[in-house]
């Protein structure tokens, strides 16, 4: 096929398709709208938009509602802070007087005569007790008993420390003395009942006639433990004989305690009568619970002798911050408020805690902060409360506004610094934002009614106007649709004579001119494409008739050249079929190509040429002898239906091939190579009805299956001799063939 006569089925010398609107409908209006009667004038749409003014009072409402809505937020916001505030400065006071009583209470103790005289006695016991020296029996019972009721609960913890005997075991003899006698000896509240260990000591003595006064004057203030130290740092009694018993506060295994750290920095510059409170922390001798210690210089005159720290509960500092859980009486009727150091932490129990722990424990992020608040029983001393109002507040200013508080809700925050001496506390009230805004809400309801009432009135005229409006809408989109879709004959109503009936009519013309020029366009690329095959493998002809794949291809594979001889043609076969037949046997031929897999190169009424093999790693020798057989048989078959001689010579030779577009004036497709040379000259050479095949396909071929027969005679090409085979036997039986006689 020639370059020019492509150019021709590609479109391109095309005449022009008509454009010629196709007849107006009767009832289409022609000429200017001003010509025509006015009953047939278009009907304009923005005429009929007058009756969208009835949405202007729905309008007006809404807008109405909006900026009372906002006024209404902005007071109660403003009511909100206002109330906070009080019960903030209220939450703080009250924080500071309970405060200032648990200090006043362990200065006063700290003065009593019968303190100081017990300090005295049981310094002096204790430092007797430095001669006493356990037997290996005793340390192994104490070292057993730490094991099992210390490091192992607290390793149980979800702690980020491993703890170790060494870590909690008292280190000095008279330590581990006292603690064999007093501590390991039963549970808490045998331990705060023993007066006397009968051990002979004179610590003993001074603990037998001492520990009950001490004892009652620790119930009497509502403490939870009190504890006396000596001026070398060492706690000689302690009410609840927990492992900090006999300790040292300097060097012993709590010496970086805050207790510890409030004996170093406040004790020593503390004025007569006056006492300091250590912050919140997980105190280890309480099992890792949060506690805060007050601590006092317990002097005999003018001389210090030691210091006396009462352990304040945590619950009553909860009770101040809580108003006993009477958030409603203070004003808190959905919030609360609480107390953080200054580390951040916080140091009194949230309400979220106290009302639901595991609604609490699902808000932290943490999931390990969240198992130790869970293990622990409490969030004070491990939840963080670094929040803009804590910021604001340790900075010495007064914090009012929204914020988020330690859980990520969003509230009203009032925070507050208070001074206590030792400490830098902050706190902090706050009320849910939704919460404080729930009469807004409740305006917002009442608004939502009202307009559930007006909007049935306005829906009704709304969906008027709509369905009168857009009625001839919904068919012209579907129309429009399945015109993109592909429909070129879509069902339109009369939809009247305004401008949606003229589009509806327009859509109609359309979708027909469409069609028309579609079908003619197929037409013409069938034409091309069918044209194209006829050349062209149909790997190279695209189903819209564009070549692709023109450029040079390289590849194994093998060649069969298949010729009809007419000069071994019966002459007593009648001219007249012969062209008819060798078109059938051409059809015969691309058919089983297409079958078996196989490209055609060329195809005259004669002469075929084929590539077997061009995707085949092995260069398809086995694909080439089995559709050489199948070809010979069916050209066979074909001439015996025909009672015509159609003598077939068939050649096959295998190695690197290369196809491609021949650039020459006309549109040509061929293979070339010297596999495609042997090919053909093999053709020529067979005899008719024979398959002859060159040694390189014979040694690719699988010979079991296709066992080769040496020609008899080495013919010679171009001076070079060829070593030829015969497919012999068996083998000329197609397989098809075989496969239906089986």
């Amino acid at each position: 096929m020639s370059v020019e006569a492509a150019s021709r089925l590609s479109g391109s010398d095309d005449e022009p398709a008509d454009t010629t609107p196709g007849p107006t409908p009767a009832d289409s209006p022609s000429g200017e709208p001003s010509d025509l009667p006015w009953w047939r004038r278009p009907r304009h749409l923005r005429r009929q938009l007058a009756g969208t003014l009835v949405l202007v009072a729905l309008a007006s409402i809404v807008l109405v509602a909006g900026l009372n809505f906002i006024a209404a937020r902005q007071l109660l916001d403003q009511g909100a802070r206002d109330q906070l505030a009080g019960v903030g400065e209220a939450r703080a006071r009250s924080i500071d007087l309970g405060i200032d009583r648990v200090l006043g209470s362990t200065s006063a103790s700290a003065a009593d005569l019968g303190v100081v005289q017990s300090l005295r006695d049981l310094s002096a016991g204790y430092a007797d007790l430095a001669e006493e020296n356990l037997s290996e029996r005793q340390g192994t019972d104490l070292n057993e008993w730490y094991r099992s009721n210390v490091v192992d609960p607290l390793n149980e913890l979800p702690l980020d420390q491993d703890f170790a005997l060494g870590d909690v075991e008292p280190r000095t003899d008279a330590a581990r003395y006292a603690q064999l006698h007093y501590t390991i000896g039963g549970t808490g509240e045998s331990r705060r009942d023993l007066d006397d260990a009968a051990d002979g000591s004179t610590y003993s003595t001074a603990h037998a006639q001492h520990h009950p006064y001490l004892r009652g004057l620790a119930d009497v203030l509502g403490l939870e433990d009190l504890l006396l130290v000596n001026l070398d740092g060492a706690i000689v009694y302690s009410v609840e004989k927990r492992i900090d018993f006999g300790t040292n506060l300097v060097d012993g295994p709590y010496r970086d305690s805050r207790l510890a750290e409030s004996r170093r920095s406040h004790l020593s510059r503390l004025p007569i009568g006056e006492a300091v409170l250590t912050d919140i922390e997980l105190y280890l001798p309480a099992g890792a619970e949060p506690v805060t210690f007050a601590a006092a210089t317990i002097r005999d005159d003018t001389e210090v002798i030691g210091v006396l720290v009462t352990q304040v509960p945590v619950s009553s500092l909860n009770a101040v911050t809580t108003a006993s859980q009477g958030w409603e009486d203070v004003g808190l009727s959905t919030g609360e408020s609480y107390v953080v150091g200054p580390d951040r932490v916080l140091s009194s129990e949230s309400r979220l805690w106290i009302e639901d722990p595991d609604s609490y424990l699902e808000k932290v992020d943490d999931p390990e902060l969240a198992q130790l608040i869970e293990a622990l029983g409490s969030p004070v001393g491990l939840q963080r409360v670094d929040t803009e109002p804590v910021e604001t507040a340790l900075d010495g200013t007064v914090f009012e506004g929204t914020s988020r508080n330690y859980l990520g809700q969003k509230t009203f925050t009032y925070a507050t610094p208070i001074s206590v001496r030792g400490v830098e506390w902050i706190v902090v009230a706050d009320i849910p934002l939704n919460e404080a805004r729930a009469p807004l809400y409740d305006y917002g309801r009442t608004i939502g009614l009202v307009l559930v009432i007006i909007l049935p009135i306005a829906g009704i005229i709304g969906l008027w106007l709509a369905n009168r409006l857009t009625r001839p809408i919904p068919p012209v989109v579907a129309a429009a649709l399945a015109v993109a879709e592909g429909e070129r004959n879509p069902d339109l109503p009369h939809l009247g004579r305004d401008e949606f009936g003229d589009l509806a009519r327009r859509l109609g013309q359309m979708a027909t001119e469409l069609g028309l020029q579609e079908t003619a366009l197929a037409e013409q690329y069938e034409e091309r494409r069918q044209l194209l095959l006829t050349v062209l493998p149909p790997r190279m002809v695209q189903a819209d008739g564009i070549v692709s794949g023109q450029g040079d291809n390289a590849a194994t594979a093998t060649v069969v050249a298949a010729s009809i001889a007419p000069s071994d043609m019966d002459q007593t076969s009648p001219e007249s079929e012969l062209p008819q037949v060798l078109a059938e046997a051409l059809t015969g031929a691309e058919q089983l190509a297409q079958q078996h897999g196989v490209e055609r190169v060329r195809a005259a009424a004669d002469q075929y040429l084929f590539l077997v093999g061009l995707d085949s790693p092995d260069g398809g020798a086995d694909l080439a002898i089995a559709f050489a057989i199948d070809l010979l048989a069916m050209i066979n078959e074909l001439a015996a239906d025909k009672e015509v001689s159609l003598p077939v010579h068939l050649g096959l030779s295998s190695g690197s091939i290369a196809t491609g577009i021949l650039e020459r004036g006309s549109l040509t497709f061929a293979a070339w190579g010297e596999p495609v040379r042997r090919a053909l000259a093999l053709g020529a050479l067979s005899q008719a009805d024979e398959i002859l095949v060159d040694d390189s396909t014979a040694e690719i071929a699988d010979t079991d299956r296709w066992p080769l027969t040496a020609a008899t005679d080495v013919v010679a090409l171009d001076g070079q001799p060829m070593t030829l085979f015969t497919v012999a036997g068996d083998n000329m039986t197609p397989p098809s063939r075989a496969k239906k006689d089986e």
